[in-house]
């Protein structure tokens, strides 16, 4: 072997060499873009190319080493070639190892955001589909739940943005995260599950009652806790307008040999009360009532159709029923006005110098799905062809006390709950048929 052949053999190694190093910082990127299963296959291929590279290289000093050449020319070989091969073996050596590890910890990593992705998407699964389930009457009890889903999805958006893995330990805390939210949503759904057999159990009552005429509109409102236990819900402005409509028969009407009416008696216990109290009592409306009495005449009519004679009764009481009429909340037709015609067929249906007792809903002046809400001027319209004998306020103070008043002014301002559309104040007249 001559000295020209050694010369191009230490070429092509040093060649190899800077060769192999250039691939070898291309290495991870290249294994990241391949399946698990090709990296282990690329990481064999590697391992057995330096194999090869680094016995070449020991070929090629055996080959010095066996030849004639002068010791000089091994001396040079062995203090200046040799440590730089041996460099480069240990080189070569780490750089496989280091590149093992870090694919195998990128197939780690890349398993377990696989895992934690798969736990979230579950997780929001499970959530959407709790959302859609949830049937709530109490409006209320509806916001507090999606107020608390609201919150959940939020953490968990939180959480799926935040989650950088280092080490097991941080693994982890996020599983722990998750159990945490998993528990809630459990818990959550056990107790909307609970509400709402309540809350159907409730409702199909409620309904039974009113399809069979037996739903009184009382002035304490019931509601019931998850537990099923009753509590005082509200108090609504019967409190004051049944109280009124009593007084004033009394004081107006002194003797009981009268014939009264009763418009929109459905919901009310107020004929079948004065019925029991010996007077004459006729009661229309256009939904059944299941109540009788031998003193109480029943009609299932609207008011504005003429099914009575005129001048046949000496009192008309309409207890919050004018500013229902023509709304359509109660099965009849919608009708602009209505309870302007409602007022003139009572006028013609009263003898002369009758009595009208009646109350509706005031405050600042408003039209809701459920009633008209009057003011001063829309009252003076609808009472134009009576005199005006005695009008008083009823003033809800909060959700469980209402008073009387005779200021006006204080009535005037208040205004109705746009929850439930329960008024702020009501008027209560007692008029008298003109000549």
């Amino acid at each position: 072997m001559d000295s020209e052949k050694i010369l191009e053999r230490m070429k092509d190694i040093y060649q190899q060499s800077v060769s192999i190093e250039n691939h070898g910082q291309n290495m991870q990127t290249d294994l990241q873009s391949q399946s698990s299963s090709d990296s282990n296959q690329s990481i064999h291929n590697r391992n057995s190319h330096f194999i090869e590279i680094d016995g070449n290289c020991l070929l090629f000093f055996n080959d010095i080493y066996t030849s004639k050449f002068s010791k000089f020319i091994k001396n040079i070989l062995k203090k200046v070639a040799w440590p730089i091969l041996k460099r480069q073996i240990y080189f070569n050596s780490a750089i496989r190892q280091l590149l093992y590890n870090l694919v195998q910890k990128s197939y780690e990593d890349s398993v377990k955001a696989r895992e934690v992705n798969e736990k979230i998407t579950q997780l929001e699964q499970t959530i959407e589909k709790l959302s859609t389930e949830i049937q709530y009457e109490d409006s209320v009890k509806a916001r507090k739940v999606n107020e608390k889903i609201t919150q959940l999805e939020q953490t968990i958006e939180k959480l799926s943005t935040e989650i950088q893995y280092e080490d097991s330990v941080k693994a982890r805390e996020v599983n722990e995260k998750i159990t945490q939210l998993e528990q809630i949503i459990e818990k959550l759904s056990t107790e909307i599950q609970t509400d709402n057999s309540n809350t159907n159990s409730f409702v199909a009552s409620e309904t039974a009652k009113m399809r069979s005429g037996l739903w009184f509109n009382e002035p304490i409102i019931i509601g019931y806790s998850g537990d099923g236990e009753a509590y005082w819900a509200v108090t609504n402005e019967r409190i004051v307008e049944k109280t009124f409509v009593i007084h004033s028969l009394a004081h107006f009407c002194n003797s009981k040999k009268i014939e009264l009416l009763d418009v929109g008696a459905a919901e009310s216990l107020l004929s079948y009360e004065l019925a029991s109290f010996n007077y004459s009592v006729t009661a229309i409306d256009i939904r059944p009532i299941a109540l009788s009495h031998p003193n109480l005449k029943f009609v299932k009519s609207d008011i504005c159709q003429a099914v009575f004679s005129p001048a046949s009764f000496d009192c008309v009481i309409a207890l919050s029923t004018l500013e229902h009429l023509g709304l359509g909340w109660y099965g009849d037709e919608k009708i602009n006005s209505y309870d302007l015609e409602a007022v003139k067929q009572i006028n013609l249906l009263l003898k002369s110098e009758g009595i009208f007792i009646l109350t509706v809903p005031y405050g600042r002046k408003a039209i809701t799905p459920v009633h008209r809400i009057y003011d001063q001027e829309s009252l003076q319209k609808l009472t134009q062809d009576f005199t005006v004998m005695q009008i008083s306020y009823g003033v809800r103070k909060d959700s469980f006390t209402w008073t009387i008043t005779e200021n006006e002014l204080e009535a005037s301002v208040q205004e109705h709950n746009p929850d439930n559309y329960l008024p702020g104040a009501v008027a209560m007249l007692v008029c008298k048929k003109k000549s």
